[in-house]
């Protein structure tokens, strides 16, 4: 049974491999997962990432299954980006939400990022789960799988990868009291290639 201590997971499958310059503050709380594709084609591409700073997940999945955790569970990560309004994309807006929602994405006087960076703050000030995770909220999970630009595609997250995957998923959903309803792919809640963690299972 694995334990958390001082942000940090515990067991023999997780291989600590932190890397500060990815963490972003304290994180208060932890209400969902988000599983992520790396877009690269080793691990080590993402960890020379990592150590550079900036964008990063609380844990990665190497082609062999192997899980390491690369930012504490207690530290913020830049993992989400900005997020798509949930009640619009799930269809269950009021009618007043959804005013707000169509009065955003459709300004045409405004540019498309501008309206997505207007959407996303509305969306923040909401409470989870009324609005999808944000990084304030979430820890995230990448799998290593390269992306082909030609197929715009990513590639398929292997048998042995989703093995670990369902591990570390059930793991964190009893230490956090995470439901299936609260891991969510990426490209689900943001604006990512659809094809991203398409394969992923938990």
């Amino acid at each position: 049974m694995s334990a958390v201590k001082a942000g940090i997971l515990t067991d023999k499958r997780v291989t600590q491999k932190i890397y500060s310059g990815i963490e972003k503050g304290i994180l208060k709380k932890v209400d969902a997962l988000v599983i992520h594709q790396t877009g690269a084609l080793t691990a080590q591409h993402t960890f020379n990432s990592y150590a550079k700073g900036g964008h990063g997940a609380h844990f990665l999945i190497d082609k062999a299954g192997n899980i390491f955790q690369t930012a504490h569970l207690d530290k913020k990560t830049y993992h989400v980006g900005k997020v798509r309004s949930k009640c619009y994309e799930l269809k269950v807006c009021s009618k007043a939400q959804l005013q707000t929602v169509t009065k955003i994405l459709f300004n045409k006087s405004k540019s498309y990022p501008a309206r997505v960076s207007e959407l996303h703050s509305s969306e923040k000030a909401k409470s989870y789960p009324d609005r999808y995770p944000i990084n304030e909220d979430s820890l995230g999970i990448e799998i290593v799988g390269n992306y082909n630009v030609k197929a715009k595609t990513y590639e398929a997250v292997s048998a042995i990868q989703n093995s670990s995957l369902q591990w570390l998923v059930a793991e964190l959903a009893n230490h956090f009291s995470i439901t299936t309803a609260d891991v969510y792919r990426h490209p689900e809640i943001s604006y990512k290639m659809a094809s991203e963690a398409s394969s992923a299972s938990w």
